[in-house]
């Protein structure tokens, strides 16, 4: 796993600029560092190996010194592509992946990307005819981000790297603000900096005479469906998962996986075991004295593996010191409270291990959240109330706030392809109306409704399950979940690996029928089936409700947290930038006090906003604009 820099600039190619980049990932490649360098064009790449350890340097270049490639992730079936190639005539030096990734390119050019297995973000330079192409994988596991003013483009795995460059403006995007606020993410193609973005999953960026175009490459079939029995679907969901868990166990690093004590994680730890033939060790995560802690349950499952199980128990005191590397590792306001934590275990594992696999995914592939059952249950009334004679739409935009905020009467008064966005809502988007200055409100652009729209109907089943599964695996998991895992692992040079995520996996579960994957309000039954048939794990954790990855944030935000609470959203801090009206985040705090109503989880983003804006924005007040 690495990092990746550089750009492809007709006026401005100074070598010391490169390296400032490419130092501002030292932390996702500490192994080794390295710079190209021809004409326009310049690559810079930090190194973290995993496989073939001695060789394998990047930047590399061909032999004829035309093709140089910078290469941030993991091809997992290299080894069957250097095969592959060999057969047609093609003499490799190493015996890693960044020969074989280059050498595809070089002989299918854009149509290597249809034969890659795994994760990947990368910059590949053709010397002679001065094209780049960009790529991203299929699910957006590795990041890429870009900076073009018609002239100069500019890239790099992570936002700092871009930062270190100095044409590049840092005004910061207040639509990308808004959607924080929003769903407490930044999802892409936007970055908090208006002239940054992300390049989305599945997608590549090709530069050529000037000119930039960028397209997807992949998008998951949901149909035809498979018309397998259950236990045909059970015999084959194995297969495909076994599959995915040993192709990722290649490395010449030691290994491990994150565990919560969930199915999701447990499984891939019970067949990475079984596919190793070797314990595992297992990194798990929990709090002292909460019911949100899980630490009981990830014992039980070490013990049913008998794994070398490493458990840290995390206390108030631990999230305060790595406030400053959750702002650090983020680049942008990221208010996932799951991401404190993750760093934590992430810091942990990485005394031990250099790779772990973890259980991203399954939910989005599978259908594991509760939320899909509510929504489908709700989907016949909100289709009467919405329906081709009602006045609702209508009537809809002059009701009062507090029933615009009615979930159900927000999605009937919308068309079917905006009715659902994804998981998390902060600040939902009505309300922002009320709750935003009016400065700040003024210059808002598109919600998160007009994203989901777009990957609504880019999903070919008819099926309203498929399509929500479709929705959060291009916005919620990609933008937060991923993001988060990246961020976190890659802060302490740990690779993570995500098997629920192999692009042939998602395309197999994509056209399950929906009833494997909710059946009569059992989210992830297939997984679920499988789990318990094969013996993978104990049966009380198979079929315990899901309870997820998240601080007790009421009581250490009322407790320990509270001086730091207090000081990010005073008067000197959050308070004073304008963004919201005066008196609501008062008022947030005062219905959070005394428990009238719950807003933890919005306030937590606040903080987080907070001290991002001090380290990397701390003179913008909106009342500028």
């Amino acid at each position: 796993m690495c990092g990746l820099s550089g750009w492809v600039d007709p006026s401005f190619a100074t070598r010391d600029v490169l390296e400032k980049m490419t130092a501002a990932l030292k932390h996702r490649g500490p192994d080794a560092v390295g710079y190209y360098q021809s004409g326009i064009a310049a690559l810079g790449h930090c190194r973290l190996a995993v496989i073939d350890l001695a060789a394998s340097l990047q930047p590399m270049v061909s032999s004829d010194r035309r093709y140089a490639l910078a290469y941030n992730g993991e091809i997992y079936n290299f080894r069957k592509l250097r095969h592959e190639m060999e057969l047609l005539g093609h003499v490799f030096q190493t015996e890693g992946d960044t020969e074989v990734l280059l050498q595809a390119l070089i002989l299918w050019g854009e149509g290597a990307l249809a034969r890659l297995e795994g994760m990947f973000a990368f910059a590949f330079w053709d010397d002679k005819e001065k094209t780049l192409l960009l790529a991203r994988d299929p699910l957006g596991i590795k990041p890429l981000y870009t900076a073009w003013d018609g002239q100069r483009l500019l890239f790099a795995s992570e936002i700092k790297a871009l930062l270190t460059h100095p044409s590049l403006s840092r005004e910061i995007d207040p639509n990308a603000l808004g959607l924080y606020l929003e769903c407490q993410y930044i999802p892409a193609p936007f970055s908090i900096y208006r002239h940054i973005r992300k390049l989305p999953a599945a997608h590549l960026l090709s530069l050529k005479d000037g000119q930039l175009e960028q397209k997807r490459y992949w998008t998951p079939a949901y149909l035809p469906k498979f018309d397998f029995s259950e236990e045909e679907a059970v015999e084959q969901l194995e297969k495909e998962l076994r599959r995915s868990v040993a192709s990722m166990l290649v490395a010449d690093v030691p290994l491990g996986a994150f565990i919560s004590g969930g199915i999701d994680s447990s499984v891939i730890a019970s067949l990475m075991q079984q596919e190793s033939g070797k314990r595992v060790k297992l990194f798990h995560l929990g709090f002292d004295n909460s019911i949100h802690s899980e630490h009981e349950h990830a014992a039980k499952v070490a013990s049913f593996l008998e794994a070398e199980y490493y458990p840290l128990i995390a206390r108030p005191q631990d999230v305060v010191s790595t406030l400053d590397h959750l702002v650090e590792a983020f680049d942008e306001p990221f208010g996932d409270q799951a991401a404190l934590p993750t760093l934590l275990l992430s810091q942990l594992s990485r005394r031990h291990v250099t790779v772990v696999l973890s259980g991203e995914g399954a939910d989005e592939v599978f259908a594991g959240y509760s939320n899909y059952a509510k929504r489908l249950k709700e989907a016949s009334l909100i289709a009467k109330w919405g329906g081709k004679y009602s006045p609702l739409p209508l009537i809809y935009p002059f009701l009062p706030g507090k029933l615009r905020k009615n979930r159900l009467l927000k999605a009937a008064a919308r068309p079917l392809e905006r009715r659902y966005t994804t998981i998390p809502n902060l600040f939902d988007r009505e309300t922002h109306s009320t709750l935003l200055s009016a400065e700040l409100h003024a210059i808002q652009g598109n919600g998160l409704e007009c994203l989901a729209e777009s990957h609504y109907s880019s999903c070919d089943s008819d099926e309203y399950l498929d399509r929500m599964l479709h929705i959060d695996t291009s916005l919620w998991l990609a933008d937060d979940l991923l993001t988060k895992m990246d961020r976190a692992s890659m802060f302490h040079s740990l690779e993570a690996r995500v098997p629920y995520l192999d692009h042939r996996l998602v395309e197999f579960a994509a056209r399950l029928p929906v009833c494997f994957k909710l059946k009569d309000g059992t989210g992830k039954y297939l997984l679920k089936c499988l789990a318990e048939r094969k013996n993978l794990l104990p049966r009380e954790i198979i079929f315990r409700s899901k309870q997820g990855f998240v601080l007790p944030l009421r009581e250490w935000l009322a407790g320990d947290l509270k001086p730091i609470v207090d000081d990010a959203l005073s008067s000197s801090g959050l308070l004073g930038r304008n963004i919201f009206r005066k008196g609501v985040i008062e008022r947030l705090r005062k219905e959070e006090a005394s428990h009238r109503r719950l807003h933890a989880t919005r306030l937590w983003s606040l903080v987080v906003l907070e001290l991002w804006f001090r380290k990397y924005a701390p003179d913008c007040y909106f009342s500028k604009y």
